[in-house]
Order: structure tokens, then sequence, then C-alpha cells
């Protein structure tokens, strides 16, 4: 049974249990007072009776008036039983009413209820040897008219009530049977995960405070479940994070290797070729197929230290100006840029860039990227670098703390980057170039040293536009 139900069923129980009280209440009083009107009448009749006897035949004739008057027919077919009475004749029997012997010794009017029945008694002398008539009137009357006061009494009460009920059933059933139905719907949603739920009460009670607190734990909840969720996304990429760095170490370990192993034989291979290249009568074939072993040689031995250098990055960092080394890049790479018909600009916005950083290192960092720039325009272009400072946010996964950074920004005009590949475009050994164009490390060397240096790098790309690489680096604090 619904709290609603209950709550109605109390209210009518309620109900009825006051207006049964009052019923009971009001039929006494109406007994009461019907009763004391019908004493008054009583004695209002008697007085008058006595008044008739006794200036019409006087005490002696009264008595005989009186006794002629209860031997008619009327009198004893009458509800009301009439005889003579005297509390001291032996002859007649006493008043059924105790304690009025004195009245009718003084010869007064007296009038009482006893055993149901209404007394009246009216002396027609006075004096130790009075007789008086006693009228006895059964209340059968009285109580008829007390059960017709009873019956329309409870009618009236029973009408009351039952418009009372239907009235509290529908105001109890909008004020509470509803509200709480649709909370109860709201938990049931809440429970099955749909957070994002809401029930709206109006009105200033209980109940709608209720709802207003569901709807504040609903959102405690959501926003806590994002929390999770936001926190197992991160648990997640760090988790990535850390396999790659295992994956970095090992590559490390093998690079080491690899230069221990392949760095001699190398350095033997293109001693021979040089030789063979510089050797006078040597066949010009020959000496092409020396130049030939010499350069790919140069790139094996290129491709080892990328994979050193991308494995050891710790070097002594100091102070530099970005915009230096921006413009010392462009002057290292003009006949690369020349070759890829490439249109290197150099651009400071606002005061000196400056960050405490590996020289050696940024400098390769911006020589990658520019390279990078060169390769993606395969019709030649523009590449604009920018330098500038904002105050940046890290995104989630960086080992940066908000505040100011420099930003270096390399735009070139050339394919773009699918969106597909942006996701992997850090990996190491990920490429998208041509079989000899790349090894894939290139853009792995720059997170990595961007990361060293408590930075980030962000890329913004558009098919067949262009893309741009924003590198960001603290500052160093102005004095």
């Amino acid at each position: 049974m619904s709290i609603a139900i209950r709550l109605w069923l109390s209210l009518v129980a309620t109900f009825v249990l006051v207006l049964g009280v009052g019923v009971a209440i009001r039929v006494d009083e109406e007994q009461r007072l019907l009763v004391e009107t019908t004493l008054r009448d009583r004695r209002f009749f008697a007085h008058a009776l006595h008044a008739a006897l006794l200036e019409e035949h006087g005490d002696g004739d009264a008595m005989e008036e009186a006794r002629a008057m209860l031997d008619r027919s009327e009198v004893a077919e009458g509800h009301i039983l009439a005889r003579l009475v005297s509390p001291t004749a032996e002859e007649l029997p006493p008043p059924s009413l105790p304690g009025v012997r004195g009245e009718l010794e003084r010869g007064e009017i007296a009038v009482g209820v006893h055993e149901d029945e209404i007394l009246t008694y009216i002396p027609l002398d006075r004096g130790p040897d009075v007789v008086a008539i006693e009228l006895a009137e059964p209340q059968a009357v009285t109580g008829l008219l007390r059960r017709i006061g009873l019956v329309s009494l409870g009618m009236q009460s029973l009408a009351l009530a039952t418009v009372a009920a239907f009235v509290t059933f529908f105001l109890v059933r909008a004020q509470v049977g509803r509200p709480l139905v649709r909370l109860a719907s709201l938990a049931r949603r809440i429970g099955r995960g749909e957070l994002s739920a809401r029930e709206q009460l109006e009105g200033a009670h209980e109940v709608a405070d209720l709802a207003k607190e569901m709807n504040a734990m609903a959102q405690e909840l959501e926003t806590t479940r994002k929390a999770l969720d936001e926190s197992e996304v991160e648990r997640t990429q760090a988790l990535e994070q850390l396999r790659h760095a295992d994956r970095l170490r090992t590559v490390g370990q093998l690079a080491s290797q690899l230069a221990h192993e392949l760095g001699t034989p190398l350095n033997v291979v293109s001693g021979h070729a040089r030789l063979i290249e510089q050797e006078p009568g040597v066949p010009d074939a020959v000496k092409d197929s020396a130049r030939t072993v010499l350069e790919q040689a140069a790139k094996m031995t290129k491709s080892i230290r990328g994979v050193l250098d991308f494995s050891r990055r710790k070097s002594e960092r100091r102070t530099v100006d970005l915009v230096e080394l921006a413009e010392s890049a462009q002057a290292t790479l003009a006949p690369l840029a020349r070759k890829a018909r490439a249109h290197v600009v150099v651009e400071r916005q606002g005061t000196v860039a400056r960050v405490d950083a590996s020289a050696q290192q940024i400098l390769q960092v911006l020589t990658n990227l520019l390279v990078n720039a060169f390769q993606a325009m395969k019709d030649g272009g523009l590449v604009r670098v920018r330098v500038s400072e904002r105050d940046a946010t890290p995104p989630p996964g960086s080992n940066a703390s908000p505040g100011r950074f420099v930003v270096i920004s390399v735009s070139d005009q050339g394919s773009g980057i699918a969106e597909e590949d942006m996701p992997r475009l850090f990996e190491a050994f990920f490429t998208r170039k041509a079989e000899g164009e790349g090894t894939g490390l290139g853009l792995a060397v720059v997170d990595g040293i961007v990361r060293d240096h408590r930075g980030w790098v962000a890329v913004e790309s558009t098919l067949g536009k262009g893309t741009t690489f924003e590198v960001f680096l603290p500052a160093v604090a102005r004095k």
C-alpha cells in the first residue's frame, strides 16, 4: 500500500473519529435540552391544572374532581399514566419519585425523572396527609426523538466524512502521491545509470526539497562518473606511455649495440670506398659505385646517430634565444631549402623569447621540423617560423605546468596530414614518406626532446593546405 493511500486512510479515520465524538456529544446535549424543555412544559401544565382544580372546587371538592377525572376512559387509554398518591395515606400508593414529600406537604408542584419516566406531581391539598395526582410519562417519545436525532446527525456526519474523504483523496494524491511517484521514477532512472535525469517539483515543501536533493545527488554522481572516466582515460594513456617508454628504452639499448656493432664496419667501408674513389686510373663506373657506397654508408651512419640521439637526450642546458636558434637553423638548411624550392621566413612576435634549454637539441628540433616541411611541399612554397610568448595550459598527459611559454611555430604549405595519422604522429619509426626519404624518428625525436624540456608539441593540419607545428617551452622569467 502506497504512503499516499495510508495517509489518506489515516485522515479519513481521523475525520470519522472526530465526527463520531461530535455526534455523540451533540446527541447527549440535545437529549439534555429536550428533557429540560419537557420538564418545563410539564411543570407549566401541572400549575395550570392545579390552579383550575383549586379555583373551581376548593380543596375538598378538588380531590373528588381529580378522582372523577382519573376514572375517565380517555385518561386511562392515554400514554400518560395518572393516579392518586400520598406519602402517608395507607390506602394510596406512595409517590414513585423519591424526595418529593416535602414539596407535596408544602403544596408545591414537583417534576422529575425516575427510571426512564417523567413524573409530575400536582398536590390537591397540603399538610402531612397530602394527596397528589401523579402523572407518569414514559420516555419512549424522548427515546424516539433521540434516535431520530442520532440518525439525522449520523447521516450528516456520513455525508461530511464522504465529502472530506473525496477532497482529501485528491489533495493527498496531488500533493503527496504524484510527487512521490515521480521521485520513485527518478530514483529508478538514477539506479539504471541515467545520471542526467532530473525532476523539478514546484513549491516550498519537504517533497520538493527531497526532489532538489535527489537532483543534486544525481549531479554529484554524474560529475564523479565523468571524473572517473577521465581518470580511466588518463590511466590508460599513462600506461600506454609507460609501455612506449619501455619500447624506447629497448630501442636505446639496441641503438647502443648497433653503434658499436656497425660503427667500425661502416667506417671501414667508407674508408675503402673513399680510397677507390680517389685512386687514379680507376674507371669512372667504379668511382660512381664507390660514391654510391659512400652516400649509403653516410645515410646509415646518420640513421644510427638519430637513434642514438633519440635514446640519449641529456646535455648541458643554458639560457638561449629561440629566434637566434631559428635563424641558425634557417642558415644551415639554406642549401636544402633551395633544392626543395622552399622559402623560409623567421618572425619574432613580442619581446625577447628566452628559454633554459640545450641549444644543440632545440636546433635539432627546428631542423627536423623544417626538413619535414620541405618534404611536405613537393612543389615548393613558403615556410613560416614564428617565435612568440603566451600563457598556456598544458594538455593532459604532459609533465608541464600552466604558465608562460615561448612558442615556436613552423607552418608549411604542404599536403597536410591525414586525420587517421594524427594519433601516431610521434611514434618512433612511424612514417608515410617514401622509402629512403625518412626513418620515422624525426618527430619522435622532436617530441622526446620537447618533453625533456617540460614542454609539448601541438599540431594543426588541413589536407591540401598545410600543417603547423607549435612547440611550447617554458619561458625564462624576466628580471
